[in-house]
């Protein structure tokens, strides 16, 4: 899946700083003991659109530097989409996005964002046996949300790939961010969605997080 950003700006230095990295999942299935957070599908031209979310787990953690203005949060889990019915392994172009929704109090000229890296996994068959091969690790974008002063909920998209075939999922690996200028707790709610060719869409808000 390759994984591209929308919604970059250049870093402020004294706005956040923020690392992520989304490991590629090759395969049929999750774990067997995989805790289901959300779930959501649409029927789009007989084909059915299932969106999950899985194992999601994000927690608040106190903001390097101590600032009483500063927030940071982890987020690990899993998102999948499935795509089900005749012909469904054969479709291309379904779109898969990431990201979160942020809630506030208030900020001073505050922000919230990600720093992320996308390794892509690259399988090969050989005489020997299945060969894997992790690349582009180094490659690094920012996606971030400049904060409005009065209370607000903003969507953020992190990131986004586009994918043929009936099946794509994608780990989430640690997800760090941090906001700056922010007025009380922040609420984090993640998404994952998927788009079809066709332009239908199915979205899985998970719950929400205060950090």
């Amino acid at each position: 899946m390759g994984i591209k950003s929308r919604g970059f700006k250049a870093a402020r230095n004294s706005v956040l700083a923020g690392a992520a990295v989304l490991g590629m999942v090759v395969g049929a299935s999750g774990a067997a003991t995989a805790e289901v957070n959300d779930q959501n599908r649409i029927v789009s031209d007989g084909l059915e659109v299932v969106v999950t979310q899985e194992d999601t787990f994000i927690q608040g953690v106190p903001a390097l530097g101590g600032s009483p203005f500063n927030r940071e949060f982890f987020h690990n889990g899993r998102g999948t989409v499935n795509l089900l019915g005749e012909g469904a392994a054969d479709e291309a172009g379904t779109t898969m996005q990431f990201g979160y929704q942020f809630a506030w109090a208030g900020s001073i000229d505050g922000a919230i964002g990600v720093t992320y890296s996308t390794p892509q996994l690259e399988l090969s068959l050989k005489q020997s046996g299945p060969e894997a091969k992790v690349t582009d690790i180094l490659p690094q974008a920012y996606a971030e949300l400049e904060l409005t002063p009065a209370p607000g909920i903003e969507e953020l998209v992190v990131a986004e790939g586009e994918f043929d075939g009936d099946f794509k999922t994608v780990q989430f690996s640690n997800v760090h961010g941090t906001a700056s200028g922010v007025l009380g707790a922040v609420q984090v709610r993640p998404f994952v969605r998927a788009i079809t060719a066709n332009g239908d869409n199915v979205t899985t808000y998970g719950q929400a997080w205060t950090v």
